[in-house]
């Protein structure tokens, strides 16, 4: 049978091989370059996808696809084996980990109607129940919280795929996030659902969205309308041994009775409490879970009186109408247009 110490080098190995040292004598984790070891990280888990490259090219434009005053964005859910396909392989363009993780999923393919390509992605999760600097943000307390975090989703992922990525399309596909249908596809999704924790059916009303960026803060939503960055996070995170390969290894170590409690209903908490769990176990501090990979926090209410509503001062939502034609021509004008000759450059450099 494998000793504790057999576990705990397993994992500090694995860490290595990403270009993390562990320090004994402080427990902490130290790295010299977090991009470089995101990267590294990203193409253990999101290259899954590659393997359906040809299966899917059709849907990936080349530069001379795109006009890039016509492009319109659609949502379309991610339903059929063959969108999974397309997003898994729009996902190995991520220079961070993706983890599936459980809890509420909606994702979304972003295509540009006038040549049905992909633009970019979107998916919405679960927001993470310990979040301070959210939690501060909103202004509400623990049990308005437990009542009205239901009506929060937290973009696990965001973004444009190439050659989009080039004319600013990921701020596009932020914006796509305030088209009504969203908030429609929400309800309709969620509606009649009774809650996993309070065994309740909460109103299935899609109040606040919130992300946070990759590395501090993030170009993608800096001075976009209706996205507000708030702060920074404390720079705690589960990737760094959870995407290493530790995590079947942390498996092993944790009961299946603790294991399966914190599987269902937790969100994506669950993962971080199980990982702490058998941290403890192997007699490592939960200081190793703080890397100093801190992420700018960026708010996108749905409507206007969304604080009112999340912490239980109302019960009745005025919500904010935007239009999708309207947010679309709000990218054109103010990102597109006065950029305009720069980014058909970009577009023309690559073809």
């Amino acid at each position: 049978m494998a000793t504790k110490e057999y576990f705990r080098k397993k994992i500090i190995n694995n860490l290595a091989r990403y270009g993390v040292r562990f320090d004994s004598a402080k427990q902490i984790l130290l790295t010299d370059d977090i991009r470089a070891m995101q990267s590294r990280l990203a193409e253990q888990t999101n290259a899954r996808g590659l393997k359906y490259k040809n299966t899917v090219a059709k849907f990936f434009a080349k530069p001379e696809d795109i006009d890039i005053l016509k492009v319109n964005p659609y949502l379309q859910l991610v339903e059929t084996e063959a969108h999974r396909r397309i997003w898994a392989y729009a996902a190995s363009f991520w220079s961070i980990p993706i983890t599936t993780g459980y809890g509420r999923r909606i994702r979304f393919l972003v295509f540009d109607r006038q040549n049905d390509m992909l633009i970019g992605i979107v998916g919405l999760a679960d927001p993470i129940i310990g979040l301070g600097i959210r939690d501060d943000f909103i202004g509400w307390n623990k049990d308005q919280k437990m009542k009205r975090l239901y009506n929060c989703m937290t973009a696990y992922i965001l973004g444009a795929v190439p050659p989009y990525n080039l004319i600013l399309g990921s701020k596009l596909v932020a914006l796509t996030l305030m088209f009504p249908e969203v908030r429609e596809i929400f309800y309709c999704k969620y509606k009649n659902k009774t809650t996993i924790i309070s065994k309740e059916k909460k109103k299935p009303y899609l109040v606040y969205v919130d992300t946070l960026g990759a590395f501090g803060k993030s170009a993608i939503y800096n001075r976009l309308l209706n996205w507000g960055f708030v702060g920074y996070s404390k720079g705690q995170s589960h990737l760094h041994i959870t995407a290493n390969g530790s995590w079947e290894t942390i498996k092993q170590l944790v009961p299946k009775k603790v294991f399966r409690t914190y599987k269902f209903g937790q969100g994506p908490n669950w993962k971080m409490r199980v990982l702490k769990a058998g941290l403890r176990k192997l007699g490592f501090s939960e200081k190793m879970l703080s890397i100093g990979w801190q992420r700018g926090y960026y708010g996108c209410p749905l409507a206007e009186n969304w604080r009112e509503y999340l912490s239980g001062e109302t019960n009745r939502l005025v919500w904010t109408n935007y239009e999708k034609a309207d947010l679309v021509q709000y990218w054109k004008e103010k990102w597109v247009i006065p950029r305009l000759d720069k980014l058909k450059a970009k577009l023309s450099a690559t073809c």
